[in-house]
């Protein structure tokens, strides 16, 4: 007589490893192209605010004769032939009359509220400083960010009014208004 086996059901241990190791793979490879896909997402929303900043200066400057200068962002005492450039949220001497460009850009009607970049930060230092600038100066009106996604260079702002921007705050990415 035959004498019966009992078959037993299930994976062994070697299947299961091959398994965990084969998810654990593909987690990995989405975690990586998420955050890819965030800072391109970040990146876009810098493009269009200084692109929405542009046209809102221009219609500034129809309305004011100047492109959110005089009174704005840095002051004659402090930065003769500057005036209006800096951190778009900052009130550089804090007594006024000078005010932060935003917040001229919105009294004045032409912009609905203060554009900050997406991580958050009004101001910062070094070259990972992701926050708007904006120079005013001889040359025309620039609007600056600082892109995840672009590689940085030294002369990335070459032409424009701050071109030591790009290697004290690493901005790589300028829009012109004029």
């Amino acid at each position: 007589m035959w004498a019966k086996h009992k078959q037993q059901s299930g994976f062994t241990i070697v299947e299961l490893l091959i398994v965990i190791v084969v998810i654990a793979i593909l987690a990995a490879i989405s975690i990586v192209a998420y955050n890819g896909i965030q800072a391109r997402a970040r990146d876009n929303i810098r493009k269009t605010d200084l692109a929405q900043l542009a046209k809102s200066t221009k219609l500034y400057a129809v309305d004011k004769a100047d492109h959110a200068q005089t009174g704005c962002g840095f002051d004659t005492a402090t930065s003769a032939g500057y005036e209006g450039s800096g951190w778009l949220t900052s009130d550089y001497d804090g007594a006024g009359p000078y005010v932060s460009i935003n917040s001229c850009l919105i009294s004045s009607g032409h912009l609905s509220k203060a554009l900050i970049d997406p991580k958050g930060l009004n101001n910062c230092t070094g070259t990972t400083c992701y926050a708007y600038m904006k120079g005013s100066c001889s040359l025309g009106t620039f609007y600056y960010a600082h892109l995840e996604t672009v590689a940085q260079s030294t002369n990335d702002l070459n032409g424009t009014c701050h071109p030591s921007w790009a290697s004290a705050y690493g901005m790589n990415y300028v829009v012109r208004v004029n």
